[in-house]
């Protein structure tokens, strides 16, 4: 039995559908599943060029996911914004049990999610991160004193230490 009824799967940086942690645990855990998309308003007002060409790529792909999502009976919902006002907002409108996606390691990224956690956790939405575009997470390799390696060669090693035959699957 799913853990919610309904969740948004917020897509970030990666657009796509397979090889996605995020949406494959919200497909897991809940009977229905919402897709969306912030364009972040912080991040577009830096750019200098209107026709930015990363604008236009992201604005393609989604347009690509949308495509996809639609004979699948849902769609990709698209919003423009500060993403701890409109991604909480949303998931108020559509009565969202929990909000998942994926990792973003940025100190700006890391920061804009606990914002957006914090004003979830108010009417009590839950946000759900996941590993996904890295192999192990900077917590998962540390040297015996519980610290990130200093020196590139004993994290190397520790790192090989670790990896085992799942990560190499194709």
């Amino acid at each position: 039995m799913p853990q919610y009824q309904k969740t948004l799967c917020w897509l970030r940086r990666n657009l796509r559908l397979s090889d996605h942690a995020a949406l494959y645990h919200a497909l897991k855990n809940s009977q229905s599943v919402q897709c969306v998309f912030v364009f972040d308003t912080e991040i577009l007002e830096r750019l200098t060029d209107r026709q930015d060409r990363r604008v236009e790529f992201i604005w393609r792909s989604l347009a690509e996911l949308d495509a996809r999502l639609q004979p699948l009976g849902s769609g990709l919902q698209v919003l423009h914004g500060k993403p701890v006002e409109v991604l909480p907002r949303l998931a108020r409108e559509l009565g969202a049990e929990a909000v998942y996606c994926n990792h973003d390691y940025e100190p700006e990224a890391v920061q804009r999610d606990a914002a957006v956690a914090e004003e979830l956790a108010r009417t009590d939405i839950a946000l759900h991160h996941f590993k996904d575009q890295v192999i192990f997470e900077q917590s998962e390799i540390l040297n015996g004193s519980g610290q990130p390696y200093g020196v590139f060669t004993p994290y190397k090693n520790a790192w090989l230490k670790k990896l085992d035959s799942f990560y190499l699957r194709a």
